[in-house]
């Protein structure tokens, strides 16, 4: 079932698939740990399956999972994460995370970034049948209780966490799954995630938050991104000249505008805060968008 609800709506989904019986090969004793701090749901208990929708329980019934899938899906988060940057040494197979986390509400996000690392297409005849297993958690990273932040209102917190890829998961098939949750329960025992992101090993490694886009006549290149002071953007392509590129707040709100001369544009801070902006390169009737990560 989770296959099948990642494969209807896979750009707004990532499952976390925990096995918490520990005579399995695909058990993980922090997917246990980590299941074991939600209350339990059953008579007191626990049981399986069960599934927590952004950290709501939704009860053992495959096939009314779904529904609380869509329904979820649609609520607005004032939470917005970017990945700012990836590195992972392939010879001792290991790694460092970067995101950055941005609060667009009026109230202080007191939260954990949740860094699951999982693993699709494993082998392995189940108790109930099933062969092939998809979404399985490796590992929670730094532990089950993730990294706490505290986000102000119209402020970004960065998280940096190291991971460790083992030889025996084949990486190919390994992919990461980035959350920010509240850890202190709800009234009505849940503990809610604001946003997510998620992709393969390679998405994370090999290509960080994105610095070249192409569109229509016009190529655009920005770097240093993150960036302290400001940045450049390098244009090419035959509608390049006299472009005008446009930063904006996550909310839309318009920070500045600059003009390219020849190829390139300098683009100075001059006091903007430290955040997400978007931005927006137009020439005639060509258009790049694109994210800068701003940082003190």
């Amino acid at each position: 079932m989770l296959d099948s609800i990642d494969q209807s709506i896979a750009d707004v989904v990532a499952p976390v698939e925990w096995h918490v019986n520990s005579g399995y090969p695909l058990y993980c004793a922090k997917a246990y740990n980590k299941w074991m701090l939600y209350p339990p749901p059953y008579q007191g208990g626990y049981a399986t399956p069960w599934l927590w929708v952004d950290g709501k329980e939704r009860g053992y019934d495959p096939n009314s999972w779904p529904n609380y899938v869509t329904n979820e899906k649609g609520v607005p988060s004032t939470v917005s994460i970017t990945h700012t940057g990836t590195t992972y040494d392939s010879m001792v197979h290991v790694g460092t995370l970067k995101v950055e986390c941005y609060n667009s509400g009026a109230d202080t996000v007191k939260a954990a970034l949740q860094f699951a690392i999982t693993e699709d297409s494993i082998h392995y005849l189940g108790p109930n049948g099933d062969s092939i297993h998809n979404h399985v958690c490796r590992d929670y990273l730094p532990d089950e209780h993730g990294t706490s932040l505290t986000i102000a209102p119209a402020a970004t917190d960065t998280v940096s966490v190291t991971f460790v890829i083992f030889p025996i998961w084949a990486r190919q098939r390994v992919k990461f799954v980035v959350y920010v949750q509240n850890m202190q329960q709800q009234g009505d025992s849940s503990e809610p995630c604001y946003q997510g992101i998620s992709g393969s090993l390679a998405d994370f490694t090999g290509i960080q938050e994105p610095t070249r886009f192409s569109t229509g006549d016009i190529r655009v290149q920005v770097g240093p991104n993150p960036c302290r002071s400001g940045c450049e953007f390098n244009l090419s392509g035959v509608a390049a000249p006299g472009a005008r590129i446009a930063l904006y707040t996550p909310d839309g709100r318009l920070v500045s505008n600059v003009r390219s001369v020849g190829s390139r544009a300098i683009w100075n801070r001059n006091g903007a805060a430290r955040g997400i902006y978007l931005y927006r390169v137009t020439s005639g009737t060509a258009a790049v968008e694109g994210k800068l990560v701003v940082t003190d």
